[in-house]
């Protein structure tokens, strides 16, 4: 059984277009990533992803090995 689910994680250091094709790389690369939309101007991702294979921890250590520090923002 799938659980998908919507994460957002406020990105830092994100400041150009080769930096959107950095942290879209580095996600996709993690089995049970599905979507990923990169919003520069607000420094965030939102990432639809399967969270027994891509766990919002493993999220944020992709990101990491791939130069950004990141955080899950909080469900409202």
């Amino acid at each position: 059984m799938s659980s998908q689910q919507d994460t957002v994680l406020d990105v830092q250091g994100m400041t150009c277009p080769s930096c959107i094709r950095h942290v879209t790389e580095a996600l996709k690369s993690l089995d049970g990533v599905d979507a990923i939309e990169v919003k520069l101007r607000d420094g965030i991702v939102v990432v639809k992803h399967d969270v027994a294979e891509a766990s919002v921890g493993r999220l944020i250590i992709a990101l990491r090995d791939a130069g950004y520090e990141s955080r899950a923002r909080s469900a409202t």
